[in-house]
């Protein structure tokens, strides 16, 4: 029987040469991580940096730096949140006059855990204020993720899990459809607080769809 870092290296392969296959076909990777920092038992730091390459054909790169600080309504679960953003997003040359793009956003959010026997899920709603050169926007965005161990029932030191998630964005100043993400990926807890985690994900906006190779580290770590 394996052994559940050899049962992820394994699936780790298999994620890999799905996203060698991706690279041939241009799609894009996304090198990501998520902390989770708890301060006491109500108040938490949450914050992501994302470096995002070939994200869209005329992005060349882009890095997204994301902090908020959170309370939590009931213990450790129904989070609500206010944070703010930073996004950089780099254009190649010969495509675009500005080949820099910074954008800024301040975003709450309110999150909830379920857990349907060995299913681990995340229930998160977030609206965002965009500050753009010259425009304002305000997108909405539902997150719904699942994790399933797969050598135990628990999700704990040394388990193997799938991973999967959809989140959909819209586009409420305009009350357009933005963008939906859907991805699903393999992650071993290395101990209670950090995993790591790497999958495949489709984004479907309006006129294109998309895929990426995501390389995710969780740091749940508090202070």
């Amino acid at each position: 029987m394996l052994s559940p870092i050899r049962y992820f290296i394994v699936g780790l392969v298999l994620v890999c040469s799905l996203g060698s296959h991706a690279q041939s076909n241009s799609d894009g990777t996304w090198f990501v991580y998520f902390g989770n920092q708890k301060i006491n038992n109500n108040w938490n730091l949450q914050s992501d940096i994302q470096y995002r390459l070939k994200q869209v054909p005329e992005q060349s790169s882009q890095l997204i730096m994301r902090a908020g600080l959170g309370y939590n309504l009931t213990p450790g679960n129904h989070n609500v949140l206010l944070g703010g953003v930073y996004v950089q997003t780099n254009f190649s040359d010969e495509l675009n006059d500005k080949p820099v793009l910074e954008e800024k956003r301040i975003y709450q959010q309110y999150l909830f855990k379920q857990n349907f026997k060995n299913f681990y899920t995340t229930h998160r709603f977030r609206l965002e204020e965009r500050f753009l050169p010259n425009e304002f926007g305000l997108r909405s965005r539902y997150f719904l993720s699942a994790q399933k161990p797969l050598n135990g029932k628990a999700l704990n030191k040394n388990s193997v899990y799938g991973s999967f998630f959809n989140e959909l964005f819209v586009d409420v100043k305009n009350t357009n459809f933005d963008r939906n993400r859907f991805y699903a990926g393999l992650g071993y807890a290395i101990n209670k607080d950090i995993r790591i985690e790497t999958g495949y994900l489709i984004q479907s906006q309006k006129n294109s769809t998309r895929g990426q190779l995501q390389l995710v580290l969780y740091n749940n770590l508090s202070f």
